[in-house]
């Protein structure tokens, strides 16, 4: 299992080398963001069987394969919301604003935080 910082580090380096204009520790935060969104929903595999739970999410939590596979699609997102708003903020000193709108993200962002419950469900298999 990787950390989420490892995850974020290997996106920004292997992944999306050039295309993310965001510096590391906003893109950090965004991604243990949308892992809190998760966690609202789903146990994170790194609590299973630990009592008490592990402490809040960090950057520092551990997350499995499928975890970040159902994370990643909210984390990406969240990164270009955050990226649409310092560009339309720029705005203002005459810079030319490309790609998608806070708005037209904000309504792809909604359906995929309406979809995470069904996504983040998970039921062992029971035989009897």
């Amino acid at each position: 299992m990787d950390t989420i910082a490892s995850l974020v580090d290997n996106y920004l380096t292997v992944e999306r080398p050039v295309s993310v204009v965001l510096d590391p520790a906003t893109v950090l935060a965004q991604a243990v963001v949308a892992v809190k969104y998760y966690a609202g929903f789903a146990e994170l595999i790194a609590n299973d069987g630990v009592e008490p739970s592990l402490p809040a999410v960090s950057e520092a939590t551990e997350l499995s394969n499928s975890e970040w596979s159902v994370i990643k699609p909210l984390f990406v997102l969240y990164i270009e919301r955050e990226s649409a708003i310092h560009q339309e903020a720029s705005r203002g000193l005459g810079l030319d604003v490309f790609g998608r709108s806070t708005s037209e993200i904000a309504q792809d962002i909604a359906n995929l935080e309406l979809n995470m419950p069904m996504n983040a469900f998970y039921q062992p298999i029971v035989t009897v």
